[in-house]
């Protein structure tokens, strides 16, 4: 061995072990004692764009050996900073997986997830295994191809019709690199889709790291074509179609088809017509069929064709008709098919019954008759009204006419032939009889027993008998006529009375008609050429007829009589009978002159007066005057001064009665107050005083004074009032004639404002009512306008004046605390300056709202290392002023704006805001976060300490080895007292213990 040179004994080599195994023992359970990887990476997940920029940081909080960045792109070498970023400018390593390391107690990782997207090169949509048209209702695939897109299993195909989404197609494969990718739909196109526009987009969905919105590309349109049926219009083409005889129909078929259908029409076996139209008449066969062709199929349609007949007729009967005798027509209606309107019977233009008929049939419809003899030769059909669906589908059926031939039994014309014939002495009357009937009649008379004449006119004079007959005979039957030949007379008198009447009782006069016969017209009563009464008299006999009269005083001297009118049949057959003249004489009760003697007469003191008394009365009346108890002066004229009695009496008398008329003497007048300067009732608004006006007429001029309560009086014509006068106050005119007062009531008009059922503070977001109450309000409200802050909220318009409450319904923020509210009062009343506005006074409210959290200063999520506590604060905005508490667990509540929480403290801690209003709670997440910094730092001190610990050993080891190997061992003895070994011979100053194979171990 040089010298100089290290040699290692084994006894050396085994401590040494022993040490190697202790250290490695020891970083073996420290790093045991750790628990994860003491970096942080600021990204755990990145999406990157193919061929993109990534920047990526890994930072730690300890004292390190070294960390760095691992990747196949932009690794980072070792270094001894707490920061190292991962940066790569062009990422185009699919698969690419880097981690951050760092060299502590020993080395850790912790891996960044790498997403590497690729949009698609392009995307494409086509339809798989056809072209051309489509046919509806068969299906077909479309197909959508993505080209060169990654990563696979995040991509989604999307299929449109328009910009409505149809379907969506993703993919399992678990791929990095980009792909081609293929996805198909099923479609079932229908008639709608012709011309319809399809597409497929393709979208990558990379989630909340990836790009938002997710990537998108979509294809070009797909437009097809559609080819399907045909349909044909019904609304145009019915089902049934009625044919009228001699009317054909024109029938058209249209369809709609792609392609665009042919039509045809088949009639029969073998007739086919190539056209849109058809032309129907009775010769039609019963059913046609429309058909519409195209390549995509066949449509038929069927029409009936229906032919429309009606007929009249009678029933069990031929031949003529007996005039009021019953018979029935029928009409039959053959093959209807639509709905039957009504069905009408005529004559003669005339419609004489009408039916409504439903339900279209073969049908047979009947009517009772009884004709009579104006209907001979009568015509009658009937006409049925038919309805079908459609343009101009109304339609009319008429009958052939069925003319009728009535026989009748005679009727006489009583117009020509009355029943009672007057006859005035010495005048010849002729009578006629005539009469209708079929087969025509023949005429004679019967005068007496044994006498016929055979002849259609009879003269007739006073020696003819008082009845004769005029018989009118046919095959049918027998008509008789009685004729009565009257003899005429008429007078007039009064009834139960002789000599004068008394005006304004009640008499009779009668008129006594002798012998009539006749029709009387009427029967009038005459005075002085004016109609008093007109009775009409129907019945003829010997008659009397009366009527009462009330004469007055004009009808003295008037002539009454009467005349009867009387009426025959034939020419010049009216007559009139006239009474001789009845002349009254008429007494009536005095009457005074009210216009010449007025009832009330003012008499000034120094200024006499006359009185005129006039009066009409017959006999003529006297005049007299009555003053007091004894005092009576017969004149029909009295002077009349201040010294005459206040009631004087002029008397009217006569033998008819007695009138007296009352004169009142005024001599002096009571007063007047002037009620249109002085209303009963005059509003008053608060600061707006208002001057009363109170004038009087009277004789003598009367003085004016006010009444206000109890004690006081104002003497002026004027007051002035105000809100602190009287309700009512009382104006007094007074003279020596009387006293007058009015009433006048003050109306204070008043406006105020409140809350409805609610005191105190308002919540914020409920509901609450102001109410607006005027006061005695006797004008017209014009309107009633609620404020806020100079804000119009509400109008109303009020008509009729009262007691009024107006309410409004409020719902109040937190921005209202302390909002203002008012309402005003628009008034008018008639005359000048009479618009005017009643204010409420202000009423402020107070809102109470829940409390706001401040969230900008409480975040949801709060990290706590370890050894580190933190300071929560929770701020809340409310109305009242929030409490804040915490709670922390089950039973534990902390009342403190702020909080400090530590790695003790619970995960979820709750601040909870809370005041009348209500409660806000808001959750505070606490994540514990491990500080590695301290004790990433005492390790490394440890190790620092250990390592130089065994650094000096190792070299203290070397050192006293290198100095033991100058010397010799050989021949060395054991010193008898120590059994240390000698040095050349001699003791050594060092002792030196034997060490045992023992010790070497430990």
């Amino acid at each position: 061995m040089q010298e100089g040179s290290l040699s290692l004994t084994p006894s050396f080599r085994i401590f040494y072990l022993r040490l190697l195994g202790f250290c490695f023992l020891y970083f073996s359970s420290v790093a045991g004692t750790q628990a994860e990887c003491p970096v942080q990476l600021s990204q755990q997940r990145v999406v990157v764009r193919y061929n993109g920029s990534v920047a990526v940081n890994c930072n730690t909080s300890i004292t390190h050996k070294g960390m760095g960045w691992e990747a196949s792109e932009g690794a980072v070498p070792m270094t001894r900073d707490k920061m190292i970023t991962w940066r790569v400018s062009h990422l185009t390593e699919w698969d690419i997986e880097p981690f951050c390391f760092i060299n502590h107690e020993e080395q850790c990782q912790v891996q960044l997830l790498v997403t590497i997207y690729k949009t698609p090169d392009s995307v494409s949509i086509s339809i798989v295994d056809h072209s051309g048209p489509m046919i509806e209702g068969q299906q077909y695939k479309l197909q959508c191809d993505v080209h060169d897109v990654a990563p696979v299993q995040n991509l989604t195909v999307k299929w449109y019709k328009g910009q409505t989404l149809l379907d969506k197609t993703t993919f399992t494969e678990d791929s990095k690199t980009p792909l081609n990718e293929t996805a198909t739909l099923l479609i079932r196109p229908d008639r709608a889709d012709d011309g319809a526009q399809y597409s497929c987009a393709a979208e990558l969905e990379l989630g909340a790291e990836g790009p938002q919105p997710p990537p998108n590309k979509t294809s070009e349109s797909l437009s097809f074509t559609v080819y399907f049926k045909p349909i044909i219009d019904e609304n145009k083409l019915p089902s049934i179609v009625p044919v009228f005889r001699g009317y054909p129909e024109v029938l058209v078929c249209e369809a709609e088809g792609n392609p665009k259908p042919t039509i045809s029409w088949i009639l029969g076996t073998n007739v086919i017509v190539y056209n849109e139209t058809l032309t129907i008449s009775e010769s039609t066969p019963e059913h046609v069929y429309c058909i519409a062709d195209n390549s995509a199929g066949r449509t038929t349609r069927q029409v009936n064709v229906s032919i429309q007949d009606i007929s009249i007729s009678t029933v069990s009967h031929t031949g003529p008709m007996i005039a009021g005798e019953w018979y029935e027509l029928q009409c039959f209606i053959q093959n209807v098919v639509f709905k039957i309107v009504d069905v009408r019977w005529y004559k003669l233009n005339q419609i004489n019954v009408t039916e409504t008929i439903k339900t279209p049939a073969n049908l047979t419809y009947k009517v009772r008759i009884r004709p009579d003899r104006a209907d001979d030769g009568a015509q009658f059909w009937c006409e049925a009204k038919l309805e079908a669906k459609g343009p101009q589908r109304y339609s009319t059926m008429s009958s052939d006419h069925l003319s009728i031939t009535v026989h009748s039994k005679p009727i006489i014309d009583e117009n020509k032939l009355p029943s009672i014939v007057p006859v005035f002495r010495g005048n010849p009357e002729v009578l006629v009889c005539e009469a209708e009937g079929n087969p025509k009649p023949t005429i004679s008379w019967i005068l007496g027993t044994n006498v016929i004449v055979y002849n259609e006119t009879l003269t007739i004079s006073e020696s003819t008998p008082e009845h004769v007959y005029c018989v009118a005979n046919n095959s049918v039957g027998r008509t008789t006529r009685q004729v009565n030949v009257s003899i005429q007379d008429i007078s007039i008198s009064t009834v139960s009375h002789t000599g004068p009447m008394i005006a304004g009782e009640w008499y009779e006069l009668q008129c006594f008609i002798q012998n009539v016969v006749f029709k009387i017209v009427d029967v009038r009563w005459y005075k002085l050429n004016q109609i008093n009464v007109t009775e009409t008299i129907k019945t003829p006999a010997n008659l009397t007829y009366k009527v009462r009269i009330r004469p007055d005083r004009a009808d003295d001297g008037a002539q009454f009589w009467c005349e009867a009118k009387l009426e025959a049949k034939g020419p010049q057959r009216y007559s009139t009978m006239s009474s001789d003249h009845l002349s009254i004489t008429v007494h009536f009760k005095p009457i005074i002159d009210e216009n010449k003697l007025p009832s009330i007469v003012p008499v000034f003191r120094g200024y006499p007066e006359v009185l005129v008394c006039e009066a009409e009365g017959n006999p003529k009346p006297t005049i007299s005057w009555i003053l007091g108890t004894n005092v009576i002066v017969y004149n029909e004229s009295l002077t009349i001064s201040e010294s005459t009695p206040e009631h004087v009496y002029c008397v009217a008398n006569n033998s008819v009665g007695r009138t007296t008329r009352q004169v009142n003497v005024s001599i002096q007048a009571k007063p007047i107050i002037d009620e249109n300067k002085l209303p009963s009732i005059v509003p008053v608004f608060r600061g707006y005083p208002e001057v009363l006006v109170c004038e009087a007429e009277g004789n003598p001029k009367p003085t004016i004074s006010w009444i206000l309560g109890t004690n006081v009086i104002v003497y002026n014509e004027t007051l002035t009032i105000s809100e602190s006068t009287p309700e009512h106050v009382y104006c007094v005119a007074n003279n020596s004639a009387g006293r007058t007062t009015r009433q006048v009531n003050v109306s204070i008009q008043d406006i105020s404002i409140s809350t409805v059922s609610h005191t105190g503070p308002m919540i914020a977001g409920e509901w609450y009512e102001l109410q607006c109450f005027i006061q005695n309000v006797v004008f017209k409200i014009v309107d009633v306008r609620w404020y806020k802050l100079n804000q119009i909220n509400v109008t109303e318009t009020i008509k009729t004046p009262a007691n009024l409450t107006y309410k409004v319904r409020i719902r109040p923020d937190r921005a209202d605390d302390g909002a203002q509210f008012w309402c005003e009062a628009k008034l008018e009343a008639k005359g000048p300056q009479r618009y005017s506005t009643m204010s409420s006074d202000h009423l402020s409210i107070t809102v109470h709202f829940k409390p706001i959290i401040d969230e900008n200063k409480l975040p949801s999520i709060v990290p706590v290392f370890r050894g580190n506590p933190e300071v929560l604060v929770c701020e809340a905005e409310g109305n009242p002023k929030p409490t804040i508490s915490w709670i922390l667990g089950t039973n534990v509540i902390v009342y403190n704006e702020t909080l400090t929480i530590s790695e003790s403290t619970p995960e979820h801690v709750y601040c909870v805001a809370n005041n009348s209003a209500g409660r806000t709670t808001r959750q505070v997440n606490v994540v514990l976060k491990e500080d590695y910094l301290p004790l990433i730092a005492g390790l490394i001190a440890v190790t620092v300490v250990f390592i130089s610990v065994i650094f000096i050993f190792i070299y203290s080891i070397y050192y006293k080895t290198a100095k033991m190997g100058r010397y010799s061992l050989k021949d060395a003895k054991p010193s008898a007292q120590n059994e240390n070994i000698a040095q050349n011979g001699k003791h050594s100053p060092i002792p030196m213990k034997k060490l045992s194979q023992s010790d070497i171990l430990a």
